[in-house]
């Protein structure tokens, strides 16, 4: 644990710089069905909605309520649900894109936090930053062996990484985080292993901040929640009992597979001299999701540091200097974060590159990229670790050496 001198010094020098219920869910699953009118404000039902969007569950126990945005004619309507939550409870999400694309969910028992340390699988695959494009992450998945065009998982005892911002700007948010949900519970039953590791723009959104949130879901949020402040409507939306939020308040924000390490934004010389480990920091951050601020000040420098410009959600020294905040890292530094965590790479997204491609001799992978817009798209691309061999391939599954 890093001495309150020291913490104080760091942070201080980092300061400055669609979904409907199935058909075939037993009738007593469905408890009532009506299109949602906001307590709050009367006027905001007339708050006009985009597009098709959800589902939103808000679960208890064995009970819970769906939200769903769906198409009557040529304008939306948002529908609440209430049902009943057992093992043959399945939601069917609707993709708002040209192709209608939908698949089944099946409602986790259980909401475990994941590991952080796990050992090389045979292959791996790791994207980044999709931010809502649902189109190029469907058919990175699907060309390169992930899933089939069912939505079943076919990559066996594989692991697929997903390196953080698979929120805002896009427009199908909702449907990919479902997708990810789906598919690392058909992962396990197989052998493999979902990775969902955080970015800055996850946090962004739990933390109800919408400044770049597509305005679909800020007009959902103001039309469910009947408040007329952007940032207030969407915390709300993102309550503790939404399952995609507890969901995502259990994952981590840094893990080390085999000889690399997954991190969304960075790693910065002032976190190696703070000494802190993988473990000490999915645990910190996941506890600031989960409760807020500490009230214990050493802790919630912790936090602070963690959650800012030099933490592991946004630096972006190990791919570019960054404003007056920081330099681009030498070569000693990164091979420094290296030693300090025992590994060969440390990869990364959250700042763009060209391609997927090697920095440092290979020690720093950037997988960042701006993803095509429609299916198949060569511009779309990820990692591919494959017999310990480093490639990137694209969404048409054609794979090159790097």
């Amino acid at each position: 644990m890093i001495c309150a001198t020291k913490r104080l010094f760091l942070f201080g020098a980092m300061a400055i710089g669609l979904c409907s219920i199935l058909p075939c869910l037993a009738q007593s699953a469905l408890l009532s069905v009506s299109t949602f009118t906001p307590s709050i404000n009367d006027s905001l039902n007339k708050t006009s909605l985009l597009s098709v969007d959800g589902p939103y569950l808000f679960r208890g126990k064995k009970e819970g309520k769906v939200l769903r945005v769906v198409q009557g004619g040529e304008t939306f309507q948002l529908i609440e649900e209430a049902i009943q939550i057992n093992k043959e409870t399945y939601l069917e999400c609707v993709v708002d894109n040209k192709d209608r694309d939908a698949f089944l969910i099946p409602i986790m028992d259980q909401i475990k936090p994941p590991k952080s340390t796990y050992k090389q699988p045979q292959k791996l695959l790791a994207i980044s930053d999709i931010e809502g494009n649902f189109n190029a992450f469907y058919s990175l998945l699907v060309s390169n062996g992930v899933m089939d065009k069912q939505y079943n998982w076919t990559y066996e005892k594989g692991h697929l990484v997903l390196i953080g911002d698979f929120m805002d700007r896009g427009d199908n948010v909702t449907p990919i985080l479902w997708l990810i949900y789906k598919l690392e519970q058909a992962a396990k039953e197989q052998g493999g292993m979902v990775h969902f590791i955080l970015g800055n723009h996850e946090v962004l959104n739990l933390e109800g901040k919408t400044n770049y949130v597509d305005k679909k879901y800020t007009k959902l949020a103001k039309r469910y929640t009947g408040k007329l402040d952007n940032n207030e409507a969407y915390l709300d939306l993102m309550a503790d009992n939404q399952e995609l939020v507890r969901w995502m308040k259990s994952k981590n924000a840094i893990e080390k597979i085999g000889n690399t390490l997954f991190v969304h934004g960075g790693i910065s010389q002032e976190l190696v001299s703070a000494r802190f480990g993988i473990n000490q920091i999915n645990q910190i951050i996941r506890n600031r999701l989960i409760n807020g601020p500490s009230s214990n000040p050493l802790d919630k420098l912790d936090e602070d540091f963690l959650f800012a410009s030099h933490g592991p959600l946004w630096y972006r020294g190990l791919a570019i200097p960054y404003r007056r905040m920081y330099k681009k890292s030498t070569s000693k530094e990164v091979k420094r974060v290296l030693r300090y965590f025992h590994v060969d790479h440390i990869a990364i997204g959250h700042t763009i590159a060209q391609k997927v491609s090697l920095d440092y001799e290979g020690g720093v992978i950037r997988t960042d990229v701006n993803h095509g817009n429609e299916k198949g798209s060569e511009q779309s691309q990820a990692l591919l670790i494959e017999d310990k061999q480093l490639f990137s391939v694209n969404a048409k599954g054609e794979k090159t050496k790097l």
